[in-house]
């Protein structure tokens, strides 16, 4: 088992911290990681934005080694695998076999173990839900070192509180998923241009009737948040859904090459503030919007058009030494004047976001604290130097609680704790299962202790 000290930090860069990292291949150094260590922050691939994966106090436990393939029915498309093992991956052994994974976020990047503890969500949350209703059980290890089986029928409600439970429950070993049948690795993507923010929402709208009975249906509108007035969240909305055999051209084959270019070193922050600042986020707000046409019925592979954020691996490099904030929230289908509200308030701050996106989502989950309730889910992302006030975003944040919205653990970096009861009013719920799963409240994160989730 390696171990070593060393700083980490959330995907954003906003936010680092030192700590003793330990590594575990095997059952028995994994044992003797948390026999030797007092509390424990576990940690997948580190693709949160935040601290959700950064250490509060004791070591951090990293679960990327332990990613092998268990098992695979091929008749009824079950998987089981380990924690550390990265969608990506798994997709890269799944798919040529014709099944998928049923959701995908912007990252193939990030590992089961953070996926469930997410509860991540994709573009097609509508018909699809969010990845933990694919989870058919799961294996805890508890800090007594007993590892205990969980599914929605067998001790439902540890089951629930470990999907979107923050890695604060325990240590998610391995996970038997429901893949979704493919015929390709491709997809048909259609993109249309609206002109407003309300003929934005309009489009969702129309689509989210589709989605609800499509899971392949996976929408997205990419917002210009820099022109000002009635043009302001005018945007660019992305359709896209599997292919099917009949759908590829003569001579183009059912499974595109997937080569990954060999794995090398992070891309370096850039000195000072990068370049992403006012001017350069105007003009590729607006050049975004003028020279990336409407089109119907584009070819790109799958994985391609899923997870955009694993063309940009420099992203939050070109944000400078301070990285960037992702400030991401939900709020119900009829809290629309939000939206523009919240539009309003970043570009009258001068605060107009290097990237916005506008999302459907259907119903949560069981999940305590799972992130999607049946409405909309904006992102922004934020140069976090602009941000060194903690309370720049305070007025944001009282505008999605008092519409009964929440935002979402796994991009937080500011959220005003005192909100979090409001924002996640099963919370109690959820901190009375943990006691029982972690009585000796072993199991933090810097997320944990900034929120106060563990009283």
């Amino acid at each position: 088992m390696s171990s070593e000290e060393t700083s980490l930090s959330g995907w954003g860069r906003s936010m680092h911290r030192r700590s003793v990292v330990r590594r575990p291949t095997t059952d028995a150094e994994l044992d003797d990681a948390m026999k030797s260590a007092g509390q424990v922050t576990v940690r997948g691939a580190g693709c949160s934005y935040g601290d959700a994966a950064l250490p509060g106090q004791g070591i951090v436990l990293d679960m990327t080694a332990r990613n092998r393939v268990l098992s695979f029915d091929g008749l009824r498309g079950v998987v089981v695998v380990e924690a550390g093992v990265t969608l990506g991956d798994l997709m890269d052994q799944v798919l040529p076999l014709g099944w998928a994974v049923p959701v995908l976020p912007g990252t193939a990047k990030i590992t089961v173990g953070g996926a469930l503890a997410s509860d991540v969500h994709g573009k097609n949350h509508p018909g699809a839900g969010s990845f933990g209703q694919h989870v058919l059980w799961l294996s805890l290890l508890d800090s007594e070192g007993m590892v205990t089986e969980l599914s929605a029928g067998q001790d439902p409600d540890g089951f629930w509180a470990t999907l979107g439970g923050m890695g604060l429950t325990g240590v998610i070993l391995k996970a038997a998923i429901q893949l979704q049948p493919v015929e390709t690795g491709w997809a048909r993507q259609r993109r249309r241009r609206t002109r407003s923010l309300d003929e934005t929402i309009a489009v969702l709208r129309e689509l989210a009737v589709r989605q609800e009975t499509d899971p392949n249906l996976h929408v997205v509108a990419w917002l210009d948040t820099h022109t000002p007035g009635p043009r302001l969240g005018r945007g660019l909305i992305d359709e896209t859904q599997p292919a099917q055999l009949s759908d590829l051209p003569r001579g183009v084959p059912p499974d595109p090459d997937r080569r990954r270019s060999a794995a090398g070193r992070p891309v370096r922050s850039l000195p000072g503030p990068g370049v992403v600042f006012g001017p350069t986020i105007a003009a590729a707000s607006l050049a975004r919007w003028h020279f990336t046409g409407a089109r119907d019925g584009r070819l790109l592979p799958l994985m391609s058009a899923l997870c955009p954020l694993d063309r940009a691996d420099a992203w939050p490099a070109a944000f400078g030494r301070s990285g960037l904030v992702q400030y991401q929230f939900a709020i119900p289908s009829e809290a629309t004047p939000v939206l523009r509200r919240v539009l309003a308030f970043l570009v009258g701050s001068r605060m107009s976001p290097a990237l916005t996106t506008l999302k459907n989502l259907g119903f949560g989950t069981a999940g305590p604290l799972s992130f999607p309730l049946h409405g909309w889910t904006l992102a922004a992302d934020l140069p976090a130097r602009w941000l060194r006030d903690g309370r720049t975003l305070r007025t944001l944040d009282a505008m999605v609680a008092e519409a009964g919205g929440r935002i979402y653990l796994a991009k937080d970096s500011t959220v005003d704790p005192d909100l979090i009861p409001e924002m996640y009013p099963r919370l109690k719920t959820w901190q009375r299962t943990r006691d029982r799963l972690d009585p000796d409240r072993r199991f933090t994160s810097g997320l944990a202790e900034r929120l106060h989730l563990l009283p």
